[in-house]
């Protein structure tokens, strides 16, 4: 994945104060919004240190598939009739 567009998801979800999900070749991890405030970009790797401090991530752009901006959703009131579910 190209820095550019690493860098545009990472502002998208800091000015939307939600979680960045990432997807790589190995793993899928959530970065909070309160920890984007330490999410680095370079030019080769994202680093995200999470979790107060206790955990520190590095992800390559390359291995990088996909982000995703979670944003919280609304609960509705009421019974809620059926689930939703995705497949990769």
């Amino acid at each position: 994945m190209r820095k550019e567009l690493v860098q545009e998801v990472v502002d998208e979800a800091r000015n939307e104060e939600a979680n960045l999900v990432i997807w790589d070749r190995r793993d899928t991890f959530t970065v909070e919004s309160g920890d984007l405030a330490n999410l680095e970009i370079s030019d080769d790797y994202l680093k995200a240190k999470m979790q107060d401090g206790r955990a520190t991530v590095f992800v390559e752009h390359d291995s990088i598939y996909k982000l995703v901006i979670e944003k919280e959703r609304s609960r509705r009131t009421g019974v809620r009739a059926g689930f939703g579910a995705s497949a990769e």
